[in-house]
């Protein structure tokens, strides 16, 4: 009897500790998704795929996944509530799968990601420029931010819409100068604006970023399996056994998952 209630004690402890942990990672995903969202945006608004963005909405939604878990914990654990602690470890398996799913997902952006920037930026800007303003924008921030400009070269603005217009003078955006005044785009002339495309340098800030998001996720899923296996040691003590009353999970107001003639059986 003694060694089974140290042995509940023990693994009472243990997940303790777990969720304060678990608090701590799903905190780190929120904070973690939302920043590397905001960093990226522009560059997967110019993108025009919504593919990129749900990996960084699914790795935010887990991180709250992992909040509503730990808080389910701090009922179920204290208190014995194998329903609950039951409930505990079914969301616990689905933070693993979906931490695994954002894992081959980043994985498998990252070495497309170059293919789909050769398809879809340069007919972004051919088309868009100054035509949609919230892609516009985007392209100007990206020009100015990564000192670039076009989508393999400045050459690439010659065929936009935006510049065979007559009245346009500019032969590229201002964003594309290395020093950005109005209308500097007039002369394009290596002094004075960048000619090295942008497609290099998006492709290496979105790769990083999912790179980063794959070993998070890798490694959180990893100790995310220790609850579940912590979580499962401990109904199991309370759904197997009364120790005393203070454990029995029949006693104490507290309420088992498998009714008395189950356990029998």
């Amino acid at each position: 009897m003694t060694s089974k209630c140290c042995g509940l004690r023990s693994t009472k402890i243990l997940l303790y500790i777990f969720q304060f942990v678990l608090l701590f990672t799903g905190l780190a995903i929120c904070l973690l998704g939302a920043w590397k969202f905001l960093i990226t945006f522009h560059l997967l608004r110019v993108l025009d795929s919504h593919t990129y963005s749900t990996a960084f909405y699914l790795f935010l939604a887990t991180g709250c996944l992992v909040i509503l878990v730990f808080l389910i914990g701090c009922c179920a654990v204290p208190k014995h509530w194998t329903k609950l602690l039951f409930l505990y470890i079914i969301l616990l398996v689905a933070v693993v799968l979906f931490e695994i799913l954002i894992g081959v997902l980043a994985f498998l952006f990252r070495e497309n990601i170059e293919d789909d920037l050769n398809l879809n930026f340069n007919n972004t800007i051919l088309a868009t420029y100054k035509f949609d303003d919230d892609k516009t924008a985007s392209i100007d921030y990206i020009q100015e931010k990564l000192h670039c400009c076009g989508a393999l070269g400045y050459e690439d603005w010659t065929y936009s819409t935006w510049i065979q217009n007559e009245t346009v003078l500019n032969k590229v955006p201002d964003s594309c100068c290395k020093t950005v005044t109005e209308n500097c785009g007039y002369r394009d002339h290596p002094s004075n604006i960048n000619f090295e495309g942008c497609i290099g340098f998006i492709v290496e800030k979105i790769r990083a970023n999912f790179w980063v998001i794959f070993v998070t996720a890798i490694c959180i899923c990893a100790f995310h399996a220790i609850g579940i296996v912590l979580g499962s040691i401990l109904f199991v003590k309370l759904e197997s056994g009364k120790y005393d009353a203070d454990y029995s999970p029949q006693n104490g107001g507290t309420e088992a998952l498998l009714s008395d003639t189950q356990h029998h059986l």
